[in-house]
């Protein structure tokens, strides 16, 4: 069992969390990290991490530019750095990779087109059928749609979609989290479900139906801002921010790619460019996103078996 972590944006809090997290990342045997010995060095002496560095030195797999950067300044150069960690990792042959926070706006400038690490992992897996899981204690909610402008979301919400998506997630509530017979709960699209319809509700109540006669245990479609206080097994969400409004005001969620040949999780926060360089940043999400992929590694490979 191989575990990678990627460096994330030199500028941003992701040197730092994974420096911080040295002591918990050393009992694992067999995990890298995928960076820079002297972008890790830096940021050590700058921040007197320094004890830090010294356990995880044997384990930086060298494979990014070294490059000069500031704390909360990420530009194009430090783009193509937090690029090349991603893809280190994606060469590699890790059966879970942890990613630490990166910069979109500043990646596209090297990388136009490109949306977020989901969908990177996905291009290069060569991947059509996957999600974005937010994960967070017991409760563990899908993504129908992911980084894009509203109104295109709502013109993707159609019933093969969320059938497609709902037949995804039931496999992967079985085989990740041991779940035999899951029940998933679909989110509404519109305030108060179908109060304020018209007609984007009924067709995910189509949608689910379908689901159901195909042995998929859904139910809804319910509103979205109370969704999160029933007991389901998953939470089928239309749009980004009915899953993101309540994983990122809770500590510790995670964000996990349903679909992949291999785990992939990262922590829900971002770079967070207004304290990197700092030594505020809270580092329990790295920790909690390698224990989980290896929770998640070890039910694949016994439901696989």
């Amino acid at each position: 069992m191989l575990i990678g972590i990627t460096l994330g944006d030199p500028s941003g809090i992701g040197p730092e969390i994974i420096l911080k997290s040295a002591v918990n990342l050393i009992k694992y045997r067999d995990l890298y990290i995928f960076g820079s010995s002297r972008v890790l060095k830096k940021t050590a002496n700058d921040l007197k991490l320094t004890k830090q560095y010294r356990l995880l030195k044997n384990r930086i797999i060298d494979c990014v530019d070294y490059i000069e950067f500031n704390y909360g300044r990420p530009n194009i150069n430090t783009g193509k750095v937090a690029i090349q960690s991603i893809d280190c990792s994606l060469k590699s042959v890790c059966d879970i990779i942890v990613t630490a926070p990166i910069v979109k706006e500043v990646i596209t400038r090297s990388l136009p087109g490109f949306i977020g690490h989901t969908e990177y992992y996905a291009k290069y897996h060569d991947v059509h059928d996957f999600a974005m899981i937010g994960i967070h204690h017991d409760k563990r909610i899908m993504l129908l749609t992911t980084h894009q402008p509203l109104r295109h979301a709502i013109n993707k919400i159609q019933p093969a979609m969320i059938v497609s998506k709902l037949r995804l997630f039931d496999h992967g509530l079985k085989k990740y989290f041991k779940i035999e017979n899951p029940i998933i709960a679909v989110s509404a699209l519109n305030p108060h479900a179908f109060e304020f319809s018209l007609g984007e509700d009924e067709e995910i109540a189509e949608a689910v139906l379908i689901a159901r006669r195909q042995g998929i245990n859904a139910k809804g479609p319910y509103a979205a801002d109370s969704i999160y206080q029933r007991r389901y097994d998953g939470f089928l969400t239309m749009y980004h921010d009915q899953a993101m409004i309540f994983l990122k005001s809770r500590k510790d969620g995670l964000n996990f790619t349903l679909g992949l040949p291999r785990i992939r999780l990262s922590p829900l926060y971002g770079a967070a460019l207004d304290i990197a360089g700092k030594n505020i940043a809270e580092n329990s999400g790295l920790i909690k996103a390698v224990r989980t992929g290896i929770l998640l590694y070890k039910n694949a490979r016994n439901y696989e078996s």
